[in-house]
C-alpha cells in the first residue's frame, strides 16, 4: 500500500506567533495564502514523495546508522570547524580527520542517505553541534532505485536544505559537494549532469553558498569517468578518489576559515 507524502514549507505571518525553529521561506517560489482567524498562513513549497507503509524510506536505517549518529552526539565535541554530513560518500570517508587536519572535523553522513530522510533526521544529524561550515553530499534521490526524484524535484529539496540552515546557523557558509559521474549508476548520468548545472548556477546567486565540482577531477580528458578513483562497486570513491576530494575542498575551506 503506498501513500503519499507532503512536505510543505509554511510561512506563519503573525507578531504573536513566533515560527518554529527551521520554517522558513524558500526566495522565487510562488505561493497560495490561507486566512485562518487573523492569521495568514502561506504555503510556499510543497512535493509529493510516495513512501511504503509505516514510513519505511525514511526509517529503514534507523536501527543502525542514524542511531549510531544519537550515539555519537552523546560523546562527541560539539564545536568543530567543519560539519560533513549526508549519504554514505560521506560516511565512508575514513580518513576525513587527516585529510582536513588541522581542521577538526566531525562525520555525521550515513548509508543510504536519501535527503528526504535527510530532512526528516534533520535534528538528529546536526543535534547540537556548532560548525563554523557545512559540507554537504548526498545523491541517492537519484540513484535508479524506482522512487526517484527529478532534478528539479531534487533540486527544490537542496534548496529547502539550505535555507533550514541559514535560519538555525545564520552566516555559516554551505559546500556542496557536485554529483559524482560513476559507472555504477551511467543511466542516471545525464540526470546527474543537470541537477549539477542547476546547483552550480544557484551557488552563483545564493550568498553562504559554494557549489564544489568534486566530479570532474574524476573524469578522463574525454569525460568519461576514471574507474582507478572508484572501489570495486563503481559508485564509491575509493582512497585515492578521497585524495581528489582533498585537494579540491580543503584548500576552499582553509581560505574560508582563516577569515
Amino acid at each position: 500500500m503506498k501513500r503519499i507524502l507532503i512536505f510543505v514549507v509554511l510561512a506563519l505571518a503573525c507578531a504573536a506567533c513566533s515560527p518554529k525553529r527551521s520554517t522558513v521561506e524558500p526566495k522565487g517560489v510562488g505561493c497560495v495564502e490561507q486566512r485562518a482567524g487573523g492569521d495568514v498562513y502561506r504555503i510556499t513549497s510543497s512535493l509529493p514523495v510516495e513512501y511504503a507503509e509505516d514510513m519505511e524510506w525514511v526509517l529503514r536505517y534507523d536501527d543502525n546508522d542514524v542511531e549510531e549518529l544519537r550515539r555519537r552526539a552523546a560523546v562527541e565535541d560539539k564545536e568543530c570547524d567543519v560539519l560533513f554530513f549526508g549519504s554514505s560518500s560521506i560516511r565512508l570517508w575514513s580518513t576525513l580527520q587527516e585529510d582536513m587536519a588541522p581542521l577538526k572535523v566531525v562525520n555525521r553522513g550515513y548509508g543510504g542517505a536519501m535527503l528526504r530522510d535527510i530532512h526528516y533526521n534533520y535534528e538528529t544529524v546536526l543535534d547540537d553541534y556548532r560548525p563554523r561550515a557545512f559540507v554537504f553530499y548526498c545523491d541517492n534521490d537519484l540513484g535508479g532505485f524506482g522512487r526517484d526524484l527529478q532534478p528539479t524535484e531534487l533540486f527544490d529539496l537542496y534548496r529547502l536544505l539550505v535555507e533550514r540552515l541559514k535560519v538555525d546557523y545564520p552566516d555559516t557558509p554551505i559546500y556542496i559537494l557536485s554529483i559524482k559521474f560513476n559507472e555504477n549508476r551511467a543511466h542516471k548520468r545525464e540526470e546527474h549532469r543537470l541537477f549539477n548545472a542547476i546547483m552550480a548556477d544557484y551557488a552563483k546567486c545564493e550568498a553562504a553558498v559554494t557549489f564544489v565540482d568534486v566530479n570532474t577531477p574524476l573524469l578522463n580528458s574525454d569525460g568519461s569517468v576514471n574507474n582507478g578513483y572508484f572501489e570495486e562497486d563503481l559508485l564509491h570513491v575509493n582512497r585515492e578518489g578521497y585524495r581528489v576530494w582533498t585537494s579540491v575542498l580543503k584548500p576552499m575551506l582553509l581560505a574560508e576559515l582563516a577569515k
